[in-house]
């Protein structure tokens, strides 16, 4: 009977494993019979050390990943080509998202740390129909959410590159402003070598004072110089005592009687 229930928790519990395995494998959006999605085109000044599969937040909520990076020449009406190409050059981001959404003209995108110890994110602000301060409208903005369907063999840029030149579509472009904590991620990569120094040197203290070694070790490990150092703080607080006990007594005392106290001090 025992060997029974025993046999029956086990099944349970490879069948609630199993069930957990197919909910995050089928089921979920990441699985691979989720629901698909969209992609999108996003230019960067600079990629900041983002990379393929680095994740999409809007609003602090991750929508989906980076598919592609590319470096394509900056085009405009100003620019002129040399050797056949445009100088200078632009990152294309290509991000595949779970479900399109709307993008106003007061929108933010930001490369930034959502912690010193993550890697780095594309933050999305959509934006909003209305500005909460001056109550001002903004336009919502033609944003290309392209299909998989559509792609017909071509690359999202591509095809993006492609729709530009026919019809109306906004470039989603990032702010070139520094984040806080990619600045503080920078300082710490730029000193790594200084770090580390410090994290060794501080080890290496910390042992000592383990093992006893040193004057902090001996104080904290030593029990008999530990009594006499506790001893020697006693009997400094002694003295302070009654160092500023004379002292009251000096300023309550007559000017006669303080020259008398002088006097017997210095043994006249």
């Amino acid at each position: 009977c025992m060997k029974y229930y025993q046999y029956l928790l086990v099944g349970i519990t490879l069948l609630g494993a199993l069930s957990l395995l197919g909910y995050f494998t089928i089921v979920s959006d990441e699985g691979p019979f989720a629901e698909e999605g969209s992609h999108i085109i996003i230019y960067l000044d600079h990629a900041q050390g983002l990379q393929k599969g680095s994740k999409i937040t809007l609003l602090g909520i991750q929508v989906g990943r980076i598919e592609q990076i590319n470096l394509i020449p900056v085009e405009g009406k100003d620019r002129k080509k040399v050797n056949g190409v445009y100088p200078g050059h632009k990152v294309a981001v290509t991000a595949g998202v779970k479900k399109p959404f709307v993008f106003y003209s007061n929108y933010k995108i930001q490369v930034k740390n959502e912690s010193l110890l993550e890697q780095k994110v594309i933050a999305l602000d959509p934006g909003s129909a209305v500005n909460m301060k001056t109550k001002e409208k903004n336009h919502a903005l033609p944003v290309l959410f392209i299909k998989e369907d559509d792609l017909g063999g071509m690359t999202a840029l591509d095809y993006f590159l492609l729709k530009k030149k026919s019809m109306e579509v906004h470039e989603l472009s990032s702010e070139s402003g520094k984040d806080p904590l990619a600045v503080i991620a920078g300082m710490f990569a730029e000193n790594r070598h200084d770090v580390r120094r410090t994290i060794r040197n501080t080890a290496q203290i910390t042992d000592k004072i383990n093992t006893g070694k040193g004057t902090a070790g001996l104080l904290v490990n030593d029990d008999e110089l530990h009594h006499d150092a506790h001893t020697l703080v006693n009997e400094g607080e002694v003295v302070v005592r009654d160092m500023r006990k004379s002292s009251e007594d000096k300023r309550e005392g007559t000017p006669y009687e303080s020259l008398f106290r002088l006097l017997i001090m210095v043994g006249l």
